[in-house]
């Protein structure tokens, strides 16, 4: 068994948690093990409110501060799932406090329900769960600037098998990127607008010892890991630029420890299958660029200007050289066409390029997504055509590999989702090539 629950609890009431006002619990651990808390809560913010965004929890563990608990879904009640560390066997105290650190205009929060799971160390899920990294939250501009803007949603993790043991490489999931690539961009060049970045990489030994230990730090400068551990022995970094980089040199006072929640595979998948798997993570990006930037209203396909993310046709393929050329980097155009509309609409703006910026994507993994701004309203049922076109700069030859496309429904998470398996060579003399045809959508 991966995880064992050993307390499931739903409060006859919703727990109000304000000034002065906390909620404590204990629990039994008959095995020691990493503890993972799921918490329902609600809370009276919004994230695309200003000085609204959000609650901040604290959470005690046997008197000690263990981490900082960000409600930043609002008052629509959802599980919060959060590591607390390793714990010996044994009675534990937890303690949730209400901070007034929170957003300035929030007073409250509640909780209704609570889940306690525990993965003993012979879990198949241990070693990933005991590599996993405490963050530091972000005090750049703010101490606790986390609570409002880039806040991490979810940790990602990859393993790898290597001559030496197995290599774990832990990714975190941002709500959105305050500098690097301007929001326009990341819709087409990404395909979304939270931020993905790889964090903290281990290699292990046969025994499961640590041979190296690397994160990504400023810059995006591979860096080897100095730090010190927490929580029962996870290493701990520090939010440390507005482009999601980290140190493992500690400097503001609040931390997370998100537990690694989505194992993804690139050699079959795009990262963005995680925010497939949790929807929320669109309305997140959608609720804090509602705040942060200017909408363009109504919807003009021509320009670069960003828009309603429910405009935006999101699309999942992959492309593979038929020769490796690691010194070049190979982009697509993703064209979509509508019944009755004579136009052709392009992910990449027909290759737009903004200096050293390009609108198309040309990132280092073969699985990828991306978007096509399309007219205001535009449907599934509407789309005639998809199709691809090899763009200058890269192989001479490719393959485009399957396809997954969708629209946000009113609330900001996907809507029905058409895939195909659909495989086609684009070369030099022959660009482009047909995805997809209305026939084949049911």
């Amino acid at each position: 068994m991966e995880k064992t629950i050993i307390v499931q609890r739903q409060l006859p009431e919703w727990e109000l948690l304000s000034e002065g006002k906390d909620w404590n619990c204990t629990f039994q651990m008959d095995r020691s093990g990493y503890a993972e808390i799921t918490l329902l809560a609600s809370s009276e913010s919004h994230w695309s409110v200003q000085d609204k965004e959000s609650s901040l929890v604290v959470i005690e563990l046997d008197e000690s501060y263990n981490q900082s608990l960000i409600l930043f879904y609002g008052n629509q009640p959802f599980q919060y799932t959060r590591l607390l560390g390793w714990l010996e066997a044994g009675e534990h105290q937890l303690k949730f406090a209400f901070s007034c650190d929170s957003s300035p205009l929030v007073r409250q929060a509640s909780l209704k329900e609570l889940l306690i799971a525990v993965i003993t160390e012979d879990s198949p899920l241990a070693l990933i769960y005991r590599h996993a990294p405490v963050l530091y939250g972000r005090n750049l501009t703010h101490a606790f600037e986390s609570r409002f803007t880039d806040t991490p949603l979810l940790m990602m993790y990859t393993t790898e098998t290597s001559l030496s043991g197995v290599i774990l490489e832990y990714h975190i999931m941002y709500s959105h990127e305050d500098a690097g690539t301007p929001a326009p961009l990341l819709m087409s060049k990404w395909g979304r607008l939270t931020d993905i970045e790889w964090t903290y990489r281990v290699t292990l030994d046969h025994q499961g010892e640590v041979l190296a230990a690397v994160f990504q730090g400023p810059h995006h400068e591979t860096t080897d890991f100095a730090g010190h551990y927490a929580l029962g022995g996870h290493p701990v970094l520090q939010a440390a630029t507005d482009n999601g980089n980290v140190s493992d040199v500690t400097s503001s006072s609040y931390r997370f420890l998100l537990p690694p929640s989505y194992h993804w595979h690139p050699e079959r998948e795009p990262r963005e299958r995680a925010m497939d798997a949790h929807p929320f993570t669109y309305r997140m990006m959608a609720w804090e660029l509602m705040r942060q930037e200017t909408w363009e209203n109504p919807c003009d396909p021509d320009t670069m200007q960003f828009t309603d993310p429910r405009h935006y046709l999101y699309i999942q393929t992959s492309t593979h050289e038929v020769k490796d050329d690691e010194a070049r980097r190979t982009s697509i155009d993703i064209r979509v066409k509508r019944f009755g509309d004579d136009r052709w609409y392009s992910s990449s703006f027909n290759d737009l390029r903004f200096g050293i910026h390009r609108s198309a994507y040309d990132g280092p993994y073969n699985h990828f997504a991306t978007t096509v701004k399309m007219p205001q309203g535009s449907s599934l049922e509407e789309l005639e055509e998809i199709s691809v076109t090899l763009l200058p700069g890269g192989a001479d030859t490719i393959i485009v590999e399957g396809l997954k496309f969708f629209y946000l429904d009113e609330q900001f998470t996907p809507g029905e989702a058409v895939e195909d398996e659909v495989v086609v060579r684009l070369t030099v003399s022959t660009p482009a090539a047909v995805l997809w045809k209305a026939g084949a959508y049911v």
